[in-house]
């Protein structure tokens, strides 16, 4: 299941940052009632409280409230192990609606590490509901669904590995070693902005995104403009391990 497969590679990318060193995490493919609990269980909120009628699994997310929104934030630090240090914790003083608004640009300047993650989360919370976690359907991808990926890294990966749907946009300057040039930044801005449905996307933001894989081993630094090289976290990318 290919949602469950992408929930295990963010897990295992946020357990592989240098904020978490040596933490373990939860099965996310648990059943419901081992993920989330039952309702005799006393859940565990920003208040040390537990109010049965507002508690967030019982509401959409746009109807969260600032309360709400603290209880979801608390549930992915204990249940998936994030270090709350990686956290601006002020940055989600929003309620439910504010918080479906930000975008995921916004996630990671307010999560760093983190951010990506608790990104995914929400929006499949929002398109799939609690039970996304536990029976999502979905077929086995082909070629082309492959630069449908949810993460900035991976769109980058599959373009390069992808000249027809490339358009010179990427390229690569050592393939051996995992380095490549971005060759027209703001038209990858445009192509990832209209694939997260921003039209605001620019490749300032666009960048700043990537610079934040350096923490993960996702991608490491070159001292080059517009060059990224893949790190010892990323995978796909290699011929000899495709």
């Amino acid at each position: 299941k290919l949602i469950h497969k992408l929930i295990q590679v963010m897990l295992e990318s946020v357990t592989q940052s240098t904020f978490l060193p040596s933490t373990m995490v939860c099965d996310p493919l648990l059943p419901s009632t081992e993920l989330f609990g039952t309702t005799e269980e006393v859940y565990t909120t920003c208040d040390h409280q537990r109010d049965s009628n507002s508690f967030w699994t019982s509401i959409h997310p746009e109807y969260w409230s600032e309360h709400n929104v603290c209880e979801w934030l608390q549930f992915c630090c204990d249940q998936y192990k994030l270090d709350a240090k990686c956290i601006s914790f002020p940055h989600f003083n929003v309620n439910g609606l504010q918080l479906c608004n930000m975008t995921q640009e916004e996630f990671l300047e307010a999560a760093g590490v983190c951010g990506e993650f608790l990104y995914f989360i929400l929006q499949n919370i929002r398109m799939h509901g609690i039970s996304f976690f536990t029976n999502a359907e979905v077929t086995k991808p082909s070629n082309k669904d492959y630069l449908q990926n949810s993460h900035l890294w991976e769109f980058v990966r599959d373009l390069l590995l992808s000249p027809e749907e490339n358009g010179g946009i990427l390229k690569w300057e050592d393939r051996g070693q995992g380095i490549f040039r971005v060759v027209k930044s703001e038209a990858l801005a445009k192509m990832w902005g209209q694939r997260k449905k921003n039209d605001r996307m620019t490749y300032e933001k666009l960048s700043r995104a990537l610079r934040y894989y350096y923490k993960t081993g996702i991608l490491e630094r070159v001292d080059r403009r517009l060059v990224y090289k893949f790190g010892k976290h990323a995978h796909g990318w290699q011929e000899n391990k495709m």
